[in-house]
């Protein structure tokens, strides 16, 4: 049977893997006074490689795990995955999927972090056997655009957590805004993420996030088909969040920047400044490349994004994802 104590240390290791992605682990007066602390998850490779800010730019279905108002930006149909190397074998995962109905953007997304323990009944080299534990949310999002340049959105979410002897189930809502001004060059995003609560009465690690994002593109050189309009293409994302924890933390802030070449591949970069006694600083780099298929998957968009976000306190991590549009 998995010892108390094992169970403290993997909530522990589960808490520091969800500051990883852009901080060191935080320690202050609220720490551990929430439950589901893998929810700190920030999902997707390239808002990491940006430090953590994406509420504001909102253009993908990344925002699915950042502010559901976002999705308004889907124009057909995206699919993504994530995974998410870090440390102690813990994996963390995201699958988002949204799909555009005249106006109204639905989703469903999957966030999870796992990892595999030994269970042992005396102090034995080989372990007896092991058990697979970890914690994950599912949620539903819907998303809708009020006007040409203001969009709401909503998930609700569904959480477990499977620690083998201990169990927990909860709920959790999330709710966004997106603003899109100056012909849609500025982005404003506000978003309150897990307002909820588990069945053992902890509560989840709430936050507001608010973010400003200003991108620039280029139109297309090539006169566009009647039938088939070509997209003005990106070059440029300046985006800026503050990230402010609503009862176990203290805030952070995330700047980053995105810049696109030749069309098809971009370079990132961002860094998060967190207001803590000990150092949470954290610098983010990463890459995408973007193509659209041909002959039979001519109408399929594939993006592959790779953030790096090294960390000489609990390691580097790694995240890989891909978005599929069509």
């Amino acid at each position: 049977m998995l010892k108390r104590g094992a169970v403290q240390i993997v909530m522990a290791l589960l808490i520091i893997t969800a500051a990883a992605p852009s901080v060191h682990a935080d320690i202050n007066d609220g720490a551990g006074t929430v439950g589901a602390a893998f929810l700190k998850i920030e999902g997707g490779s390239r808002p990491a490689a940006l430090g953590g800010a994406f509420a504001g730019l909102a253009n993908d279905i990344n925002t699915i795990f950042w502010n559901p108002a976002g999705l308004t930006a889907v124009h057909d149909r995206e699919l993504t995955a994530m995974q998410h190397f870090s440390f102690a074998e813990i994996n963390n995962q995201t699958i988002g999927y949204a799909q555009r109905i005249e106006r109204l953007v639905w989703g469903a997304s999957f966030l999870g972090s796992f990892t595999e323990i030994e269970r042992r009944q005396g102090p034995t080299e080989d372990p007896d056997s092991t058990v697979t534990i970890g914690a994950f949310a599912t949620g539903l999002s819907l998303a809708y655009p009020l006007s040409e340049a203001i969009s709401v959105g909503g998930t609700a979410k569904i959480i477990s957590e499977q620690l083998d002897i201990q169990n927990a189930f909860g709920a959790a809502a999330d709710v966004g805004l997106v603003l899109r001004l100056l012909d849609n060059h500025l982005g404003i995003g506000i978003a309150v993420q897990n307002a909820g609560v588990l069945d053992g009465g902890e509560n989840l690690p709430m936050a507001l996030r608010a973010g400003l994002a200003y991108r620039t593109w280029k139109q297309p050189a090539a006169e566009a088909e009647a039938d088939k309009p070509i997209p003005a293409q990106e070059v440029w994302a300046l985006v800026a969040d503050a990230h402010l924890p609503l009862l176990d933390a203290n805030p952070s802030f995330h700047i980053g920047a995105e810049r696109w070449f030749y069309e098809s591949i971009a370079a990132r970069v961002g860094y998060r400044i967190g207001l803590n006694e000990n150092p949470s600083d954290g610098l983010a780099l990463g890459i995408g490349i973007r193509r659209s298929g041909e002959d039979a998957l001519a109408n399929i968009d594939f993006q592959f994004d790779y953030a790096f976000v090294p960390d000489a306190n609990v390691g580097n991590a790694h995240r890989v994802s891909f978005i599929t549009r069509f």
